[in-house]
């Protein structure tokens, strides 16, 4: 599995550019949209490898936003032979749709647990789960090939189990990083509003470092807890994934790999399964 650490170039209405990512084996140009809670991600693959990239920012996921940046950063490259959608923020597929359809007349496809995601789900409602999970656990383990915990650290941090069998088993939801800081400013009346940032050390010194020590080491702690539950063999692969992934990293004791983009890879995996 490979480390990656893209840096992010700012654009008009909220639209961040971002470097290419490992190629995979797909033989047409393919949008894929990878839809959460804080930020729209979309890239552009051509003959598997990413050729462009963007993103906006979630309180722009509507047309004009969206139209804007399919004009202004994969229009130029040309038209895609298909687009998929994976989306857990209500109504954001058909905001995508209608962008698209009025861009290049094409109908994006909008992807589900039905579909065949490259992994079993054992779990009584695969809706249930939010598709970003499964696409994740899906790459991860076509990655690692073999077992695999992957732990998502983004709005919300979730930590998934896909066994050596490519079985998706389920797993844990907590509040991510920036919704924990949040939440302490909001549901306290002194605690101040925090910014993230790795804290210096596990012992804090003031209201400020207290707060990022205890956000950044107990989150730390809860991935190297759940893998030791989930995993209790220690024979699977952990990967971080999701944009506090790299922030984190350096605080987790436990072997691991940082696997940036594993939907938006999931969704190229996933269009070559469809259509060849």
């Amino acid at each position: 599995m490979q480390s990656e650490n893209a840096g992010a170039v700012p654009l008009d209405l909220g639209i961040r550019g971002q470097a290419p990512c490992p190629p995979l084996n797909s033989g047409r140009k393919v949008l894929v949209f990878d839809v959460g809670n804080s930020r729209l991600k979309a890239a552009l693959y051509d003959r598997g490898r990413s050729v462009v990239r963007a993103s906006l920012v979630a309180k722009r996921i509507e047309v004009g936003a969206c139209r804007h940046m399919l004009t202004s950063r994969f229009a130029p490259v040309g038209t895609p032979d298909r687009c998929l959608i994976a989306s857990v923020v209500r109504g954001a597929e058909g905001v995508i749709q209608r962008a698209v359809q009025e861009v290049w007349a094409r109908t994006p496809i909008v992807v589900d647990a039905e579909m065949d995601l490259g992994i079993e789900i054992a779990v009584p409602r695969p809706d249930h789960v939010g598709i970003d999970r499964l696409l994740a656990g899906s790459e991860a383990f076509r990655i690692a090939r073999g077992a695999v915990v992957v732990a998502a650290l983004g709005s919300a941090m979730t930590v998934d189990l896909v066994s050596a069998e490519g079985v998706f088993r389920g797993g844990t939801i907590a509040p991510g990083l920036g919704m924990g800081l949040r939440a302490l400013h909001v549901e306290t009346s002194l605690l101040p509003r925090v910014a993230l940032q790795p804290p210096a050390s596990a012992v804090g010194t003031d209201t400020a470092s207290c707060i990022r020590a205890g956000v950044v080491y107990g989150a730390a702690g809860a991935v190297e807890r759940l893998f030791r539950e989930l995993a209790p063999d220690d024979r699977a692969t952990l990967a971080l994934t999701g944009g506090d992934a790299e922030l984190i990293s350096p605080f987790i004791a436990l072997p691991h790999r940082v696997e940036a983009d594993l939907a938006l890879r999931a969704l190229v995996a996933l269009d070559r399964r469809l259509f060849g």
